[in-house]
Order: structure tokens, then C-alpha cells, then sequence
């Protein structure tokens, strides 16, 4: 992937997350004076930069504090315009009234200019394409005022513990929640994420990986980083995760994951 293509991917990322932490000038400040812009709504048809700013800023008062998760993008461009298409769901935060989470997609195209690349069209769909929304509302204040309380452990589980971003074999960019990895395991100089929803082969080092999850998963070889919420326990020579999977542990490394994973979760010893 080319190094504009990936700016590009994380710049978009960021305005995404921006505009929903209701943060809509971080976006502004990145569009062209003359800019397409498709919003949700049937009226959300706007031409200038200073028509979208107005339409950001009543929004902002309206829309719920939301995070991105499940995010997905992927780039195209030539020299002088790059196209970012994104697939993801948008969740309210705990903060937020009521809970929400629904589909979104968006494209952006970038265009380099002398001062830095600017947005010159932007389509969002519907972030709440399930709901409707009444021809005066930006957000659907009326609906879903339930079960914020219940699911907001779940929302502060997810949104604690960060994402990690991962290229793909058709170069695109994928995003994953950490707290979703049980494990990452290394083949040859590529891996494979294991999530709780399923498997994704990456075209990154485990070496690369692990700079991103920091301390959020364990070492336990130099082909496996572990998530140790998912460790149901440890034995000689292997641990073994909550969905039954074993995975190795050196003979040598044995005795200190053994002390520190017994310290930090009280494990069942086999």
C-alpha cells in the first residue's frame, strides 16, 4: 500500500472518530472551500465547506457521543487523489442517553493540495440505517432510551482496551478491538489474528503487532501473543484458553508466566 494511501486510511479513521466525539471542526478544518458533501439525511446535500460547517455544528448538538468499532477501510488513488471507502458500526459511548450500535459506511476522497490533503467529497449513509430518523432529527433521540445500564459494561470493555490495525491480502486496512484477540500467532513473517468471532490472516510481524497491543497481551513465545483475559488456565508446558484452544508455553518462560498469570487472575493450575 502506498504511504498516501495509508495517511489517508488513518486520517479518515480519525475524522470519523472526531465527528462522533462530537469533535466536528477536526473534519471542517480538513475539507476544500469547495466540497461535495452526502449525509444522512434527505437535506444533507451540500456544496461549500461553510454549508457543511453549519450542518456539523446543529448536528453536534443533537447526536449522541459515539466510538467506532468493527472498522474496515480500504484505499485507491492515483497522483493527486485518493479514495477511502469505510464499513463499520458506530456505538454510543457510556456517557450516552441510551444505547445504540448500527451500521455505517462512508467514502472520502482526498486530493493533495499545497496545503496538505484536503477533503473534497464526502458520502455517509445512514449511521443508524435500521432506525428511522424524523425529517427534523440528526440522531434518534426518541428511540432506544432502554438498556443503556445493562450493556454498559460491555461498551467499557470494548472501548478500554484500544484497537490494533492490520493490512490485509488485498492491502486493505482492517481494525481490531483488542479485547475481541484471544491470541496472535506468527507465520512466517505474517499472522494470524484469532478473535472471539473468528480467524484473519494479516500481512504484518508479530513483531509489528506486538508494538501495538503493548502490555494488553502476553508474550508467551516468540510465535504467540495472548490475550490473558481469555486464559482459562496453565499447566506444563501450555495454556490453555477459554474456547479450548493449547498453546505452548518455552520451558524456560514457564515458571514466570505461571507466577504472574496466577497473580493477576488467580488461574486454575492443571
Amino acid at each position: 500500500m502506498k504511504k498516501f494511501e495509508t495517511e489517508m486510511l488513518n486520517l479518515t479513521y480519525e475524522c470519523l472518530n472526531r465527528y462522533w466525539q462530537k469533535d466536528y471542526m477536526f473534519v471542517i478544518s480538513r475539507c476544500a472551500e469547495q466540497i461535495i458533501y452526502c449525509g444522512a439525511r434527505q437535506d444533507e446535500f451540500m456544496l461549500t465547506r461553510s454549508e457543511v460547517e453549519e450542518n456539523f455544528r446543529i448536528n453536534a448538538n443533537e447526536i449522541q457521543p459515539c466510538h467506532l468499532i468493527n472498522a474496515e477501510f480500504f484505499a485507491q488513488s492515483n497522483a493527486s487523489l485518493c479514495v477511502i471507502t469505510g464499513n463499520y458500526r458506530v456505538v454510543t459511548d457510556e456517557t450516552a442517553d441510551f444505547f445504540l450500535q448500527a451500521q455505517q459506511r462512508c467514502t472520502f476522497v482526498w486530493e493533495k493540495t499545497t496545503e496538505g490533503p484536503k477533503i473534497r467529497h464526502m458520502h455517509v449513509s445512514n449511521p443508524i440505517g435500521e432506525l428511522k430518523i424524523a425529517k427534523e432529527e440528526a440522531f434518534p433521540n426518541t428511540m432506544g432510551k432502554m438498556a443503556h445500564r445493562y450493556m454498559m459494561n460491555e461498551i467499557q470493555r470494548r472501548t478500554d482496551s484500544g484497537r490494533v490495525s492490520a493490512y490485509v491480502e488485498n492491502g486493505s486496512l482492517i481494525f481490531f478491538e483488542i479485547s475481541k484477540i484471544l491470541f496472535i500467532s506468527a507465520l512466517g513473517k505474517e499472522c494470524v489474528i484469532q478473535t472471539t468471532t473468528g480467524e484473519k490472516f494479516v500481512k504484518n510481524s508479530i513483531s509489528d503487532l506486538q508494538k501495538q497491543v503493548g502490555d494488553n497481551l502476553i508474550a508467551i513465545h516468540r510465535s504467540y501473543l495472548v490475550n490473558p483475559e481469555f486464559i482459562r488456565s496453565i499447566r506444563r508446558y501450555h495454556i490453555t484458553l477459554v474456547n479450548g484452544t493449547e498453546l505452548p508455553v518455552p520451558q524456560r518462560k514457564y515458571n514466570e508466566l505461571r507466577q504472574k498469570l496466577m497473580e493477576l487472575y488467580m488461574l486454575e493450575e492443571d
